[in-house]
């Protein structure tokens, strides 16, 4: 893996908050809040490609918020890119 490949995640306003805040599912909190910090992120685009190249290449479905889309919505705009 290159480093600068992944330069854009130095960029990423999740990499400065933590965590917890990109998995969904945590009791009493969902993906409300990453999702709004997603929207002020200036590299949304980037992340939402990483994420779909890492489904594509592993065929499985990353969990959590990527590119400020969940696991469920990056499916369905997937599917719907399909169609």
């Amino acid at each position: 893996m290159s480093a600068g490949r992944y330069a854009w995640m130095d960029a990423a306003l999740c990499a400065q908050v933590g965590g917890d805040e990109w998995t969904e599912g945590l009791a009493g909190g969902g993906s409300r809040n990453a999702k709004r910090i997603c929207g002020h992120c200036p590299v949304v685009a980037s992340c939402t490609a990483h994420a779909a190249a890492l489904e594509q290449h592993d065929g499985t479905t990353i969990r959590g918020v990527w590119g400020g889309l969940s696991q469920n919505q990056r499916r369905k705009q997937q599917l719907g890119e399909a169609a």
